[in-house]
């Protein structure tokens, strides 16, 4: 396997899980090195997992499972409507289809196991 700079290895447990096409979609919370100062007062940080195909192979993660990963970095430019991103806000009705620009940055899993 070659390396480059945007490798990932992590350890994490899966806090939501969701289906994009034939790609699982997992939500992952990981436990920040002790070194490394808090952010907003949490030793934990949240990322994106694509697991590809893992539909297809028939892979089920559930809230709870701990994933190990290696990956790499990548950021996909999405088209998503303002009432998709702003949720349970209510938006004036000529702002609800209005299209913006989502640039999504996720970890995409070359190989995984589930523990």
């Amino acid at each position: 396997m070659t390396h480059h700079a945007n490798h990932v290895l992590l350890i994490g447990q899966v806090i939501q899980t969701w289906t994009y096409s034939n790609d699982r979609m997992c939500r992952v919370q990981m436990t920040r090195a002790a070194f490394q100062p808090l952010v907003d007062g949490s030793a934990r940080d949240l990322v994106n997992v694509v697991l590809p195909e893992a539909v297809t192979r028939g892979v089920i993660v559930k809230k709870g499972d701990e994933l190990h990963i290696t990956g790499f970095i990548r950021n996909e430019d999405r088209e998503v409507s303002l009432a998709s991103i702003a949720g349970n806000i209510e938006l004036p009705e000529q702002l609800k289809d209005l299209k913006v620009r989502q640039i999504v940055t996720q970890v995409y899993a070359t190989s995984w196991q589930i523990v």
